[in-house]
């Protein structure tokens, strides 16, 4: 009887294991991809996973819209998921390009959050104390220097609020030093 009993639920134990891992192909970032930008096929790959109940929450292979926007940074190998895409970009930042005084931290990639820093530097050449003009800016993509005897970082564009414009380009315009201080996410755990 104690065979029978464990022979039992042994089976039941698979029965359930193989009724309840039902994989589906879904598609994940190929890249790191940047709130705003435009989202292809090209930019994604497929990976083969049980969501349970949630997988209707993510995209399936064919489900891509075309013309279709992130509203926010995915990361590469990150399930794509439907919430953060629109037909249209909607939030209302804008790209800007800045250069960093000081040097940029290792996680500074396409995706992450940093705050833009000034460091006021009057007519006379004296520093003022730092503070902080955006916070939460994102990263959008590093532009390498190709110039030969360029020493400096590369430029880094960033998704920044559009009321935020005005006051980092006149900081850049006045001779103030602008520095990217990289604000750690759960993401980069």
């Amino acid at each position: 009887m104690a065979i029978l009993l464990l022979t039992s639920s042994v089976l039941g134990v698979n029965a359930v294991i193989v009724a309840n891992n039902q994989t589906s192909e879904y598609l994940v970032a190929g890249r790191d991809l940047p709130a705003g930008s435009p989202i292809a096929l090209a930019d994604s790959a497929t990976a083969q996973v049980n969501l349970g109940i949630t997988a209707g929450n993510y995209l399936s292979v064919g489900d891509l819209p075309s013309g279709g926007y992130l509203l926010g940074p995915v990361r590469k190998g990150q399930l794509i998921p439907k919430s953060m895409l629109a037909s249209a970009v909607i939030d209302e930042r804008v790209p800007l390009v800045v250069s960093s005084a000081m040097g940029l931290s290792s996680g500074l990639i396409a995706g992450a959050s940093v705050d833009i820093w000034v460091t006021p530097i009057d007519d006379e050449n004296l520093v003022g104390e730092p503070y902080a003009l955006v916070l939460g800016a994102e990263v959008a993509r590093l532009l390498e220097k190709t110039e030969m005897f360029n020493n400096s970082g590369p430029d880094v564009e960033l998704w920044v609020p559009v009321e935020a414009v005005g006051p980092v380009l006149g900081a850049m315009s006045s001779g103030s030093k602008l520095s990217l201080v990289l604000r750690p996410t759960l993401a980069d755990e």
